[in-house]
């Protein structure tokens, strides 16, 4: 009878534990951790606090974010390898960088990709970004959404950069991808890849000469502090992706996953407008802080000075399937 009694007990137990656990609606409580390398003060970095905020509000503390920005938990590599491995749940990372898994994520990176802006955005909202997010469930992870970073533009210590020639033996930061290496390389130029958080000590003791970077994250790091000229070359278009590994993914429930998905979508939109209306306003702050900035860059002649990185990354890594799907989308 006592060993009955024990056994209920223990049953019991195990089962409130269980319970305990789980939401009203079938799916587990969840706690993520999302690391991303973007500076605090961007419209990124504030709408996805955000974001995380809204989504333990709108599941009653069923799905728990705690976002860690300006590449706490690692480089964006660093931290891909961290969900890939289940030690970390959701991240925020550029999709050129994800070539560390898969290489043909580093198409991201081609130069001049896209016609115009209007073009890169709806080509992440239909077949080009499905096709990159299938590349990454079977990476195991669930994207949840993409958030524009935008486009790249040059500072440097040394002159304004107007043509393509302005770049040769220049001393360039480079986000870890082979291609923007590749790419730099076509102009002579010298590309070093390294993690964004050691950039501004690297430019402040002079051991690089430039970086690249979207407005927003030449204003927020303050690089106006180590770098005299900002030309706006606009020869990279970055997109963060927002994935959850699949295995925690499956763990929150429909409803859950509905609102994930539906603060996700809104964000990004946000973003957009966000750097839209931005836009004018990081230039005259740079220049209100002493850079001199030149808009008169001869960007056909660096498109064409860079092209040769399309045939061969298509040929040895990214195909002709993918390649199609770009082109069909670029505006070109």
């Amino acid at each position: 009878m006592l060993k009955k009694i024990t056994y209920t007990f223990i049953g019991s137990l195990v089962m409130m534990i269980m319970l305990a656990g789980c939401s009203e609606d079938g799916g587990e409580k969840v706690k993520l951790q999302l690391g991303h390398a973007l500076s605090d003060g961007t419209p990124a970095s504030d709408l996805i606090n955000e974001m995380a905020e809204n989504i333990e509000e709108k599941t009653d503390g069923r799905v728990e974010i705690d976002v860690f920005p300006n590449s706490q938990l690692g480089s964006e590599t660093e931290m891909l390898e961290q969900v890939k491995m289940g030690t970390m749940e959701s991240a925020a990372i550029m999709i050129g960088s994800m070539q560390s898994l898969d290489m043909r994520m580093a198409i991201e990176d081609l130069p001049y990709m896209w016609k115009d802006i209007d073009h890169a955005r709806a080509a992440y909202e239909g077949e080009f970004g499905d096709y990159l997010a299938n590349i990454m469930d079977e990476q195991g992870m669930k994207k949840i959404g993409y958030v524009e970073w935008g486009f790249r533009h040059i500072t440097n210590n040394k002159k304004p950069i107007v043509t393509p020639e302005d770049m040769e033996g220049l001393k360039i930061r480079v986000a870890q991808s082979k291609l923007r290496i590749d790419a730099f390389e076509e102009l002579k130029a010298l590309p070093t890849a390294m993690a964004f958080s050691e950039v501004y000590g690297a430019l402040q003791q002079g051991a690089l000469d430039a970086q690249e970077n979207p407005l927003a994250n030449i204003v927020a790091p303050k690089f106006d502090e180590v770098q005299e000229y900002l030309s706006l070359t606009g020869h990279f278009y970055n997109t963060i992706m927002m994935v959850v590994d699949n295995d925690v993914w499956d763990k929150i429930s429909e409803e859950d996953q509905k609102i994930i998905l539906e603060e996700s979508e809104r964000i990004s939109k946000e973003v957009q407008e966000k750097n839209d209306e931005a836009e004018k306003g990081y230039v005259e702050e740079l220049k209100n802080r002493g850079m001199t900035v030149n808009d008169d860059v001869d960007t056909n002649a660096f498109r064409e000075k860079m092209m040769p990185v399309y045939d061969k990354w298509e040929n040895d890594v990214f195909g002709k399937e993918l390649m199609d799907i770009y082109r069909e989308a670029s505006g070109w």
